[in-house]
């Protein structure tokens, strides 16, 4: 048995970040044959089982992983170009950033951009936008977004996954939690 966390990785790895490291054909929204992507593990993993591999994209926590018309793909986080064919959505009042203390204060002041990603991610509530940001340090700084108002002013954002993406947020829509 394989630990579902190491298919995991290798899948967002291949899925959102590397997909010419592991050949695979992917469609312009980001999709690969699923027969194809769970050769493509088998080959990382060979003790791994369609079943652990399946579970590990339908199961997911954060809906990392979508599986549609035998096709796969990551439903957010892309570091190369992806049409995901999302549709606006309305968000909610307000979203939240997680982040490193020490990038904060910049980002208020300049605006969130995506960086190495294709969007900004937000989460929907506080709690998770602090636990995204201890991956990168152990008392983050979440920054708050007037996302309602931006959407107001023409901002838009998109529903993948647990997330809600955007191209990028202007300063002026941006404030630090305190806590």
């Amino acid at each position: 048995m394989v630990p579902q966390e190491k298919i995991s990785k290798f899948l967002t790895y291949v899925l959102r970040h590397r997909p010419h490291d592991v050949p695979l054909e992917f469609d312009e929204r980001g999709f690969v044959a699923w027969a194809e992507l769970r050769a493509a593990v088998q080959r990382r993993f060979p003790d791994a089982t369609e079943e652990e591999i399946l579970q590990v994209v339908q199961e997911s926590d954060k809906r990392r992983f979508e599986l549609k018309d035998g096709k796969a793909r990551a439903t957010y986080g892309h570091s190369f170009p992806v049409d995901l064919a999302a549709e606006p959505t309305l968000p909610p009042a307000r979203l939240y950033h997680g982040t490193a203390r020490d990038l904060a204060e910049t980002i208020v002041r300049t605006g969130l951009k995506p960086r190495d990603r294709q969007f900004v991610h937000l989460s929907a509530s506080l709690e998770d936008a602090l636990a995204v940001g201890r991956r990168r340090d152990p008392l983050p700084a979440v920054v708050v977004v007037e996302a309602r108002a931006a959407a107001d002013e023409g901002l838009k954002f998109y529903a993948s996954g647990p997330l809600f993406l955007t191209s990028e947020v202007p300063a002026k829509y941006l404030s630090l939690w305190r806590r």
